[in-house]
């Protein structure tokens, strides 16, 4: 194993109504309740989001496991975000959940703690998983979700629009938030009309990390630990932003929204902008230019850069199906196999098996190699992988987009929103 894989290996790799008391049934329907190895049939449904691209490479991998088990096949279950955790929630409250699903952390808790997960300990393989990110989909020592791959929260740039603008890119190891916000409106006043230095994000993860950088969690016990006067900052910022002409205005930056493909960096519109590591490939596709990856700014005099690498999202089989056998054996395919790897890349974040990364680290497009390279450069500088979130997380995105608006037009100041934001947060979380 290179030194770079093992530093990697290291460091790496409307809510959800759940009863807790629910009583969970079996539900094999007409399938044999084994792994399709003694001659019965069993069919998996399995559920996921994401984008058309991910849909492809899904069915595809899934298609390399059935040729390796033949007694077992797949019934995808696949759909937009938007419309995903509806369906599930739907699907939970009836006892029919897939027996495999996806789940991202702001939800893994509640459906955890609701008892609609089963244990994996047993079902998959995770000897050569990253230990320190399989702690995250684990909950009172009970491993609930396999993590799929590990991201980071940055700030992504088009070196196209750097270049034409004949200003540098950023020294991202020392640049504060007043640097980025000066970068950003001397971009806007620079570049062609109709182009910006950056776009607004509300993603919670950059509150997060602007939250770390003063020394403040972003959850505590079944509600919020960042404090009123930082949230009131963060909104300001956005607020400042617009102001500034940094970024669009607040009718505009609605529209653009959080969609990467439609994102300013991707239409060559725009300079800079936060996502995950793992969308830097669709960044790139969508420009044609370079996009580098940059630490995200911090504080002034910040003991913490705050980043962290996240779970991109968890495999769990569900506590009611009747194949855990073969469901497990799906999800070990997904994380362990280095023909799944391959075929997946890093959609669902690099992976957190070093066996798998190393064998197809050869083969990896370049955006990917970019991403690999980036997390292990600031890997001694991320805090730990975050665990299971409360109750009500899955809200938390809906609450921050919809008060971040509120500031944007100026329906609210930053300081209303963020009291407005908090006591709303903390009634649904538990």
């Amino acid at each position: 194993m290179t030194t770079h894989t093992k530093r990697l290996t290291r460091r790496v790799l409307p809510a959800l109504a759940v009863v807790g008391a629910m009583t969970l049934t079996a539900c094999g329907g007409g399938d044999s309740g084994g792994d399709g190895s003694d001659g019965g049939d069993v069919t998996l449904r399995v559920a996921w989001w994401g984008s058309d691209e991910r849909q492809r490479i899904t069915e595809e991998a899934i298609a390399k496991f059935e040729e390796q088990n033949e007694g077992i096949k797949i019934q995808p279950e696949y759909s937009t975000f938007d419309a995903y955790y509806d369906q599930l929630t739907t699907q939970v409250a009836s006892n029919d959940a897939p027996d495999v699903f996806a789940v991202e952390i702001r939800r893994l808790g509640e459906l955890a703690r609701g008892g609609v997960m089963a244990d994996l300990d047993g079902l998959v393989g995770t000897d050569d998983l990253n230990q320190e990110l399989l702690e995250s989909g684990a909950i009172d020592g009970v491993q609930y979700g396999i993590p799929t791959g590990a991201n980071a929260f940055a700030v992504m740039a088009n070196t196209k629009v750097f270049e034409d603008a004949g200003i540098d890119l950023p020294d991202d190891t020392s640049w504060t938030w007043e640097d980025y916000m000066e970068l950003s409106a001397e971009l806007t006043d620079t570049t062609d009309s109709g182009l910006y230095g950056t776009q607004i994000s509300n993603n919670d993860a950059f509150l997060k990390i602007f939250a770390a950088q003063r020394g403040e969690a972003f959850y505590g016990e079944g509600e919020l630990a960042v404090s009123e006067e930082t949230v009131t900052d963060w909104f300001a910022y956005q607020l400042e932003q617009i102001d500034e002409g940094a970024t669009p205005d607040g009718p505009r930056s609605v529209e653009i929204g959080e969609n990467v493909e439609t994102s300013l960096v991707a239409t060559n519109t725009g300079a800079m902008g936060m996502w995950w590591t793992n969308q830097l490939g669709t960044l790139t596709a969508g420009s044609g230019e370079e996009v580098e990856l940059l630490r995200m700014p911090s504080d002034a005099g910040a003991q913490t850069g705050g980043m962290f690498l996240q779970p991109t999202m968890f495999w769990t089989v569900s506590g009611n199906s009747a194949k855990q056998e073969a469901a497990g054996k799906l999800v070990d395919f997904l994380v362990n196999d280095p023909e799944a790897g391959a075929i997946m890349g890093s959609d669902r974040g690099l992976p957190m098996n070093s066996s798998v990364l190393d064998s197809i680290r050869d083969g990896l497009p370049e955006a990917d190699v970019k991403s690999l390279a980036f997390i292990d450069d600031i890997s001694d500088e991320t805090d730990v992988p975050p665990t299971a979130l409360p109750g009500g997380a899955g809200e938390i995105p809906n609450l921050l987009k919809r008060y971040s608006e509120e500031v944007y037009f100026e329906r609210m100041t930053p300081q209303e929103a963020a009291a407005a934001f908090i006591t709303e947060a903390n009634s649904v979380l538990s």
